[in-house]
C-alpha cells in the first residue's frame, strides 16, 4: 500500500499567470505522432486529465511517465505508444498526465500538477509502490518534483531519459554535441527556458534539479547519449548521486538521439533500455531481488556498441 502522506521540503510559489503561446508553437503542438490503435484509458487525477496504457499490477504498482517537449511542447496522447511499451517493461500501468505547459502555464505550473498526482495517488488504497518517470524536460521535471518531496516520500524510483536538468543551458556539452545533436540546441533550450521560466531565477533547484540537495532519494535509473547537448547534465547527476550514496543504475550509450528511446523505437538501443528498466522496476516494485543499500551506490553502467552489449555492474 502506497505512503499515505505527502509533504514538500519547502512551499512551493504559487501559480503564475502567463502568456499565450505563438501560432508556431501552436502549430508543432498540432503535429501529434502516430499511436495506431494502442488502447488508452481516461483519467482525471487531482484536476490534471491523464491517459493510462498496460495492465494492473497485482500489487499496485504504478508508473507516472512525464513527457519531455521543453515544458511547452507534448501531450499524454503523444506519448501512448511510448507509454506503452514502458508499461510493457515494467509490467506495471503507466500513467500519462498533460501536465500543464508553457507559456501558458509558467514554472511552477508543471510542479504543483504532478505533486498533485503523486498526493492523491498516495492517498488511494489501491496504489501500491509508485515509480516516477519522465523524458527530456519531463526528466528534469520527475527530478525536480523528487527532490522537492519531504521524506519519506511515496516514490520506489525514479526512471530518467536523456533529462533536462539546469535550466542555466551554461554545459559545455551545448558547444561540445552541436553538431551530433539534432534534435536539442542551446537555442532551442534558451527558447524553452525563456517560456517556461518567464522570469523566475534558472538556479532554483525547483525549476533546475541538478542545483538541489538530492540526498534522500529513490533509486535512479538514468540513460543518456554521449552526443547530446544535455550530456552534461546526465554525467553531472550521475556524480552527484554516486558522491552521496543514492542507488544509480547510470546507462550513457554513443551514438543515439537525444531522447532516443522515444524517438527511435525501432533501435536496439532502445530494445536495450527496455531491458534495462524491466530488471530496475522488477527491484524497486519488488519483484526481484532488491538494489544494493547502504553508504556505497549501486552503480551500473551500460554501453551498447555496433553488434555488441556490454554490461559492468560495480554495485558492492
Amino acid at each position: 500500500m502506497a505512503c499515505k502522506t505527502l509533504s514538500v521540503r519547502h512551499p512551493l510559489p504559487p501559480r503564475r499567470d502567463g502568456h499565450a503561446a505563438d501560432t508556431a508553437l501552436l502549430a508543432r503542438r498540432s503535429a501529434s505522432p502516430p499511436n495506431g490503435d494502442l488502447a488508452s484509458r481516461d483519467q482525471v487525477i487531482a484536476g490534471v486529465a491523464c491517459q493510462t496504457v498496460g495492465e494492473p499490477a497485482a500489487n499496485g504498482a504504478v508508473v507516472l511517465h512525464l513527457h519531455g517537449g521543453g515544458y511547452r511542447l507534448g501531450s499524454a496522447k503523444d506519448w501512448i505508444a511510448f507509454g506503452s511499451r514502458l508499461a510493457a517493461a515494467a509490467d506495471a500501468p503507466v500513467i500519462l498526465p498533460d501536465y500543464a505547459l508553457a507559456p501558458e502555464f509558467p514554472f511552477p505550473h508543471a510542479v504543483h500538477d504532478v505533486v498533485g498526482i503523486l498526493t492523491e495517488l498516495s492517498a488511494r488504497p489501491d496504489v501500491g509502490p509508485i515509480v516516477l518517470s519522465g523524458d527530456s524536460a519531463g526528466g528534469g521535471l520527475a527530478l525536480a518534483v523528487a527532490d522537492a518531496l519531504a521524506p519519506p516520500a511515496p516514490l520506489a524510483g525514479l526512471i530518467l531519459m536523456s533529462p533536462w536538468l539546469d535550466l542555466r543551458i551554461i554545459a559545455d556539452s551545448y558547444e561540445r554535441c552541436a553538431r551530433s545533436d539534432p534534435l536539442f540546441s542551446s537555442a532551442s533550450a534558451k527558447a524553452s527556458a525563456e517560456d517556461y521560466l518567464q522570469g523566475w531565477p534558472a538556479d532554483d533547484p525547483r525549476a533546475s534539479p541538478l542545483l538541489g540537495d538530492l540526498d534522500g532519494l529513490p533509486p535512479v535509473c538514468l540513460f543518456a547519449s554521449s552526443a547530446e547537448v544535455l550530456a552534461d547534465d546526465s554525467m553531472g547527476l550521475a556524480r552527484q548521486l554516486g558522491a552521496n550514496g543514492t542507488p544509480i543504475t547510470s546507462v550513457m550509450l554513443p551514438n543515439v538521439l537525444h531522447d532516443w528511446p522515444v524517438m527511435e523505437p525501432q533501435r536496439q538501443e532502445t530494445a536495450f533500455l527496455f531491458e534495462v528498466i524491466r530488471t530496475f522496476a522488477g527491484q524497486v516494485l519488488g519483484r526481484t531481488g532488491s538494489l544494493c543499500t547502504g553508504a556505497s551506490p549501486c552503480d551500473r553502467i551500460a554501453a551498447v556498441g555496433r553488434g555488441q552489449d556490454e554490461l559492468r555492474d560495480t554495485s558492492p
